[in-house]
């Protein structure tokens, strides 16, 4: 999905991952990427315990870390 602005000389480009990325349409260089916070963004869920692999991989996609 994308949209040019009125001018033409920027498009916006969502993405799957939940990205939206602002294109310099002459030169194809991408200024800035914009993501929506996610509500697990940087917990660390090292700690605790009783989460199943499942949980753990669902957390990780809503940003929480695991430190090794």
């Amino acid at each position: 999905m994308g949209a040019l602005s009125a001018d033409g000389k920027r498009l916006a480009s969502g993405s799957g991952d939940g990205t939206i990325k602002l294109w310099d349409v002459k030169t194809g260089e991408c200024l800035t990427t914009l993501r929506t916070p996610r509500p697990y963004e940087g917990k660390n869920i090292t700690g605790p315990t009783g989460l199943t692999g499942s949980q753990k991989i669902a957390l990780k996609v809503l940003g929480a870390i695991e430190l090794s």
